[in-house]
């Protein structure tokens, strides 16, 4: 009586995983809020950075619900799940869950409650954080080409591919190396990027406004530095690019690729941020090339 219980309430576990998954996968976005009820300040203890950085990290196009939004994101709202934290926390414990709501407010997905018994805030939230967000990762998320769009009569309607043979024929293929095309789409990305940036460099260089070539080459660009938010920052090498890593979890946030020229860079954050120019200075100070000017992260070590 016990196994057959056992095995009843396994099927309908599996088949709410399986109906959540398929909701999951006809939405295109997520969206992070900037600022919790709970919280008294935007982004304090870091929670939204790495809920973000999470997301980002499982292939979800995650923005910001400060940041601008593509036109068919903000013409269709409904096309984005909204990320939102159900905190229970009390005196002696944190204890959270993440919740994934649609356009109107309903909830397509929730994550199991996750607990922490550390008396620092910021390492409570994110080691329950990542708790919580290993249910997300459980759903092997892959965006699926359904269209999600509000009617007349505020309802969702999904429009479903026609040729469904097609999609059978697609789930029998091999398993292709999504990870490896990723990266070389990355790195055309990046070549594209980076050619009209050097371009840039040698005409400004012919008009006498950079004085690269005149700097020491032998400065490295490897070290700590101090940026902005995420306060001491390491850049290390990895293969032909650098990783910058900051905060208490060591979250890589920013890639950085050489150019031709030794003391010149260029900077790619990872929370899809418009990529910039960075130049090392004689005391090893990096000078990013941002809209309203420089910005100067100090070398401190």
């Amino acid at each position: 009586m016990n196994k057959s219980i056992l095995v009843a309430f396994f099927l309908i576990f599996s088949s709410s995983l399986s109906f959540a998954q398929k909701n999951i996968n006809n939405y295109k976005y997520i969206i992070v809020p900037k600022q919790y009820e709970f919280q008294k300040n935007e982004d304090s203890y870091q929670i939204n950075s790495l809920i973000k950085f999470l997301f980002e990290r499982d292939d979800f196009i995650t923005f910001f619900s400060t940041d601008t939004f593509p036109v068919e994101l903000a013409n269709n709202s409904c096309m984005a799940l909204k990320a939102m934290i159900k905190n229970k926390s009390g005196m002696l414990n944190t204890k959270l869950n993440i919740d994934l709501v649609d356009c109107y407010n309903n909830v397509v997905f929730s994550t199991s409650e996750a607990k922490s018994k550390e008396k620092d805030y910021k390492k409570a939230y994110q080691e329950t954080i990542r708790m919580a967000f290993e249910d997300i990762e459980a759903l092997n998320y892959t965006y699926s080409p359904e269209n999600i769009s509000q009617n007349k009569n505020n309802q969702i309607e999904v429009k479903k591919p026609e040729d469904t043979q097609k999609v059978v024929v697609k789930e029998i293929e091999p398993k292709v190396d999504n990870t490896k095309i990723a990266k070389e789409v990355k790195m055309e990305k990046i070549a594209a990027i980076a050619k009209p940036i050097e371009k840039k460099i040698a005409e400004t260089e012919s008009r006498g406004k950079v004085i690269a070539d005149k700097l020491p080459t032998a400065i490295s660009i490897e070290g700590i530095y101090l940026f902005d938010t995420w306060g001491k920052s390491s850049i290390s090498k990895k293969d032909n690019e650098y990783s910058v890593t900051g905060g208490d979890e060591n979250v890589a946030f920013a890639t950085i690729y050489k150019t031709s020229k030794p003391t010149i860079y260029i900077i790619k954050w990872r929370a899809f941020k418009q990529p910039q120019l960075v130049e090392i200075d004689s005391k090893g100070n990096l000078n990013l090339d941002s809209e309203t000017g420089k910005k100067v992260c100090k070398r401190v070590e």
